[in-house]
C-alpha cells in the first residue's frame, strides 16, 4: 500500500474563510490525498477534524499542514503530538516553515521551533498581564451592578415577563438575565 498524505488547515474564526484558502491553495501543491478543514482555536485540545486526520494516518504517512500554528498554539501540544505521529512512524511537513520530519534535522528543527513558539506565547501572556496590572484596568465585562441584579430577581420571579423582556426592561443581554437566575437558583419549570 502506497503511503498517504493528509492535509490538515485551521483557522481560529469562521470569518477568516480567506485564510482558509491560502493554506487550501498551498497544500494542494503537494497534492494532498485528503484534506480536512476546520474553524476553531488552536488552543483546543480536541478538534475534531484535526482528530478525524489522525485517525486517518497510518504508519508511513505524512500529515501535511499550513504551518505550526495552525496545528497548535501550545508547543506542549505540538511536542505531544510530535512524539504520538513519532511513535506510530508518522511524518509531519509543514510549508511554511519547511519543516520535514522524515529527515532528522527535520526533527530538530520542529522541536526547536516548538520550544520558541511557547516562550513567545508565554511572553506575550506576561506582558500582557503586566499592561493590565499597570492600567488598572480589567478584561472581561464589568460585573452587574446590584441594583440591576435585584431588579432581574423581581421579575424574573414574578413570571410575568419572558426572559428578554427582562432584557429589555434592565438594559442587560439575555444571557446575563438567564445567569442571575441560575446563579440564584432561580427555576421557571
Amino acid at each position: 500500500m502506497q503511503n498517504r498524505t493528509i492535509g490538515y488547515i485551521r483557522t481560529s474564526k469562521n470569518t477568516q474563510d480567506l485564510g482558509l484558502e491560502v493554506q487550501r491553495k498551498a497544500l494542494e501543491k503537494f497534492e494532498p490525498d485528503e484534506l480536512f478543514s476546520e474553524q476553531i482555536s488552536g488552543r483546543k485540545e480536541h478538534r475534531t477534524e484535526l482528530d478525524k486526520a489522525l485517525k486517518c494516518l497510518k504508519k508511513g504517512d505524512t500529515l501535511l499542514i499550513y504551518n505550526l500554528a495552525r496545528l497548535s498554539r501550545s508547543s506542549r501540544q505540538l511536542v505531544n503530538l510530535m512524539s504520538e505521529l513519532n511513535e506510530k512512524e508518522i511524518y509531519l511537513k509543514s510549508i511554511q516553515e519547511s519543516i520535514d520530519t522524515r529527515t532528522a534535522s527535520g526533527r530538530l528543527f520542529f522541536t526547536v521551533l516548538a520550544g520558541i513558539a511557547e516562550f513567545e506565547a508565554e511572553n506575550i501572556s506576561i506582558r500582557t498581564k503586566e499592561a493590565l496590572a499597570n492600567s488598572g484596568k480589567q478584561l472581561g465585562r464589568p460585573p452587574i451592578k446590584n441594583n440591576v441584579k435585584k431588579r432581574i430577581i423581581k421579575l424574573y420571579d414574578k413570571k410575568e415577563l419572558s426572559l428578554n423582556e427582562i432584557a429589555v426592561k434592565c438594559n442587560v443581554s439575555v444571557k446575563t438575565v438567564y445567569n442571575v437566575a441560575k446563579n440564584e437558583g432561580l427555576s421557571r419549570k
